[in-house]
């Protein structure tokens, strides 16, 4: 085989390689994505479609314990929202670190955060951090 009678080929030729019609890119469905939501806005008035996905505070399903994956999302948000100068619902003594923190927000069940878990059905529970067991 002789590798000097071949020619190099064009590899910058891109108009070749693409096909008519674009590929879709996949849209997001807030059902089959996360779980979990994390809610900024614990003052906000609920819409009429809301009231419908979701269940009621008293026939809850899901368990009143925090999850490791819940507390980790809470305490980044809260945590960049500290960060960008949020005002601290505790006393901080002195404490600069933000995940401190929050850390200590949420020991103290302080955190002005709504965690949603969505069920598979396409309902939803909101629970107030302060409801939530936290070990």
């Amino acid at each position: 085989m002789d590798y000097e009678d071949d020619e190099p080929q064009d590899y910058n030729d891109y108009q070749d390689h693409y096909d008519e019609e674009p590929i879709e890119e996949p849209t997001y469905d807030e059902n089959t994505g996360e779980s979990v939501a994390i809610l900024d806005d614990v003052m906000a008035g609920t819409t009429a479609t809301e009231t419908t996905n979701s269940a009621e505070r008293t026939e809850r399903i899901t368990t009143p314990y925090l999850t490791k994956y819940e507390r980790a999302r809470i305490l980044g948000t809260r945590a960049l929202q500290i960060s960008l100068s949020a005002p601290v619902m505790i006393d901080i003594d002195g404490e600069s670190d933000a995940l401190k923190i929050a850390n200590k927000e949420l020991r103290e069940k302080k955190i002005p955060l709504i965690v949603r878990r969505f069920m598979p059905d396409g309902t939803y529970e909101d629970w107030k951090v302060k409801d939530l067991i936290v070990d």
